[in-house]
C-alpha cells in the first residue's frame, strides 16, 4: 500500500513542459496489438484484449462506415503506429469516465519515452482537442500542442497539403492571382481572354463554396481544427479573392472586346490597303501598256504616199468616154481589156464594168503606168 502511495506521488510530480508523463488517477500498462486509426488502437491489458480511444483528441476518420476517409486520416494512423508500434508497451492513464458508449477504454497514452501520445498527434497537426463528457484531464496539454501546430502551419494547418482547408483557400487565392497576372499581360487572342473570363467565374464558384463551408462549421476534423480567428482570417482571404475575381471577370471581357474591335479596324484597314494596291497596280500596268504602245507606234514604218491623181485623158475625137473611169476609157459596147487601151492606169470612179481593177484597189491597168 505504501509503495502505491509513493508511486502516485512520483507520478504527480513527474510532469515537464511539452511532455506529459503518467499522472495520478490510476494507470495500467498495455501491449499494442493493432492500430485502428489515428486515435484508436487495440491492446492487451491484463491478459485481455481491449480497444483504447485516446482522450481529448480527435483525428480524421479512416474507418468510419458512415464517413469517407478524411484529410490526413491515413497519415494520423501512420503516425500513431510510429509512436506506439505494434508490440510496444504503453502506459494508460484515465480520467473520470474510463469506458465510452462503444465499450472502448478512454485513456491518456504515454509511449516508452514518457511522451503523451495524445498531445504528440495534436502537435503535428493531425488532430484537434476535444472533450467528451467530463473527461478533460489532458485537454490543456493537447490544446497547447495543437497551438504549436497552428503556429508552425503543420498538418491540417499546412497550406502545402492539398486536402487541408488552408491549402484549399490558398489554392483558390492562387488561381485568382494567376488570372491577375494574365490580365496584366493580356493575350492578343480574344478566345483566350474569353476562356480566362470563364475561369474567373469558375474561381468565384469555388471561392463562394469555400466561404460557405468555412462559415458553416462543416463536420470533419479538417474543419474542426479551425479556431474562430482562423475562420475570420480565411474568410477575409476568400472575400478579397472573390472581389478580385469579379473585377477580373469584367476586365477580361473588356480586353476581349477591345481586341476584337482592334481586329475589326485592322481588317478594314487591310481591305482598304488591298484595294489601293490593286488600283495602283492597275494604273501602273496601264501606264506601262501605254508606253509600250507609244514605242511600238514610233517603230512602225511610215505609210507609202498615195499615188498622185491621174489627170483625165482627153476624150477621143469623134467618141465619148466611159464615166466610170478616169482618164478616159472610150465608150464601148464590147468588153475592153487593158491591152485594148492606151495610156493608163485608170482610176475606177464608178462601176468597173470592164474589170480593169484586178486587185480591187480602185486603180485599173496599173502595169501600164
Amino acid at each position: 500500500m505504501l509503495g502505491k502511495m509513493i508511486a502516485a506521488v512520483v507520478a504527480v510530480t513527474a510532469t515537464v513542459a511539452g511532455v506529459g508523463l503518467v499522472a495520478s488517477g490510476g494507470s495500467d500498462q498495455a501491449v499494442v496489438t493493432r492500430i485502428v486509426d489515428g486515435d484508436t488502437f487495440e491492446a492487451t491489458l491484463d491478459g485481455r484484449s481491449t480497444t483504447v480511444r485516446l482522450l481529448n483528441i480527435d483525428t480524421p476518420e479512416t474507418v468510419d462506415p458512415d464517413s469517407t476517409v478524411q484529410c490526413l486520416g491515413p497519415e494520423a494512423a501512420a503516425r500513431l503506429a510510429a509512436l506506439i508500434p505494434v508490440g510496444s508497451t504503453v502506459d494508460l492513464s484515465y480520467d473520470d469516465e474510463r469506458v465510452d458508449g462503444w465499450g472502448r477504454t478512454l485513456a491518456g497514452v504515454h509511449d516508452t519515452g514518457g511522451r503523451l501520445v495524445n498531445a504528440e498527434l495534436a502537435r503535428e497537426g493531425l488532430g484537434t482537442a476535444m472533450v467528451v463528457g467530463g473527461n478533460d484531464r489532458y485537454l490543456d496539454e493537447v490544446t497547447e500542442a495543437q497551438e504549436e501546430a497552428r503556429a508552425a502551419g503543420r498538418g491540417l494547418y499546412a497550406t502545402t497539403v492539398s486536402c487541408t482547408v488552408p491549402a484549399q483557400v490558398e489554392r483558390a487565392r492562387g488561381t485568382v492571382a494567376g488570372l491577375a497576372q494574365r490580365a496584366s499581360s493580356p493575350s492578343p487572342d480574344p478566345a483566350q481572354l474569353d476562356a480566362a473570363g470563364r475561369e474567373a467565374v469558375d474561381a468565384l464558384t469555388v471561392l463562394a463554396g469555400l466561404d460557405a463551408d468555412v462559415r458553416a462549421h462543416r463536420a470533419g476534423v479538417a474543419w474542426a481544427v479551425l479556431s474562430e480567428l482562423d475562420r475570420a482570417r480565411l474568410t477575409g482571404v476568400l472575400d478579397t479573392a472573390s472581389d478580385d475575381a469579379r473585377t477580373l471577370q469584367v476586365r477580361f471581357a473588356e480586353q476581349a472586346s477591345d481586341v476584337r474591335e482592334a481586329q475589326r479596324l485592322a481588317a478594314e484597314q487591310a481591305e482598304r490597303d488591298r484595294v489601293a494596291r490593286e488600283e495602283a497596280a492597275r494604273a501602273e500596268a496601264a501606264a506601262e501598256q501605254a508606253a509600250r504602245d507609244a514605242a511600238a507606234e514610233q517603230r512602225r514604218p511610215a505609210a507609202a504616199p498615195a499615188p498622185a491623181p491621174v489627170a483625165p485623158a482627153a476624150a477621143p475625137a469623134g467618141g465619148g468616154c466611159d464615166s466610170n473611169y478616169t482618164p478616159c476609157v472610150p465608150l464601148s459596147a464590147t468588153d475592153l481589156d487593158c491591152g485594148d487601151l492606151s495610156g493608163g492606169p485608170f482610176r475606177v470612179v464608178g462601176t468597173d464594168r470592164h474589170r480593169l481593177d484586178a486587185d480591187s484597189d480602185g486603180i485599173g491597168c496599173e502595169s501600164q503606168g
